[in-house]
């Protein structure tokens, strides 16, 4: 994912094959990132750090609240699922948003590289962020806490993969949806906080009013959090928030096909 102040155009001279654009164009992405990569600092930094101080002050309760898990281990395993919305949510749209108000995909298109190319190669470079992200969280809180015992990998392993491409996918909507990197800036955020805050990096269910917990229920980040969660520190059924996880990704693909093509109209 690049900053929205550089542009690969004039890398892609001549049509290449939309497996090799697809390539191409990724590698330019990254090596883009290398040198743009001071946006990305908040998503890396504010999940490991909030990890840190909520794992830390609910060391000692186990209640009800927090389903008789350690409150630790609960906020370590739910900070694996934090990263892949800060980086989905802020730095994907911004991307995307500064190349549609720049006129970069526009260029790129007139030159052959087709608008899913350049956004397939942003999730691309993005879904390696959100894997840095959710390592980043796990390499602060082993040394410091230690790392609870993984009940069900499997679980785990598939409910970030979705639970990633849900947020990848949202991510790629919200770019489309606004014309300025600023307003994705502005909405990503905007999204983010509360998502944060009530989706289970916050405090628990257990202990938010009704309406905070119907408000909850209905974020996307709070069934992937959770299957995350109840996979690595109980091990039990998760389809219920899986399949959530599903209908918001079926649904975020359903708004980002009308939304490419609103942008093949302008």
């Amino acid at each position: 994912m690049s900053a929205v102040t550089a542009t690969p155009t004039a890398q892609l001279a001549r049509p290449l094959s939309p497996v090799r654009s697809l390539l191409t164009m990724t590698g330019l992405e990254t090596r883009l990132l290398t040198r743009e990569w001071a946006p990305m600092l908040f998503a890396f930094i504010f999940p490991p750090m909030m990890m840190l101080v909520l794992a830390g002050v609910f060391a000692a309760d186990d209640g009800e609240e927090f389903l008789h898990l350690n409150g630790t281990d609960y906020y370590i395993a739910t900070y694996l699922g934090v990263p892949m919305a800060a980086v989905a949510l802020i730095g994907l749209p911004v991307a995307l948003a500064g190349y549609r108000e720049r006129g970069v995909l526009r260029r790129l298109s007139a030159s052959g590289v087709s608008r899913l190319t350049v956004i397939g190669s942003q999730v691309l470079v993005t879904a390696l962020l959100v894997v840095i992200g959710a390592a980043l969280v796990l390499a602060v809180a082993a040394p410091v806490y230690g790392l609870p015992e993984v009940q069900n990998l499997g679980g785990v392993v598939g409910a970030f993969a979705l639970g990633a491409a849900m947020m990848l996918v949202l991510g790629v909507a919200l770019g489309l949806l606004v014309s300025t990197a600023r307003s994705a800036q502005a909405l990503g955020l905007l999204l983010f906080m509360p998502m944060w805050l009530l989706g289970g990096g916050g405090p628990p269910a257990g202990v938010m009013t009704g309406p905070m917990q119907t408000i909850s229920d209905f974020l996307p980040l709070t069934p992937v959090t959770t299957a995350v969660r109840e996979s690595w520190l109980v091990g039990g059924d998760v389809s219920g928030p899986l399949l959530q996880a599903a209908a918001w990704l079926v649904g975020g693909l359903v708004l980002v096909a009308l939304l490419l093509w609103r942008c093949g109209r302008e």
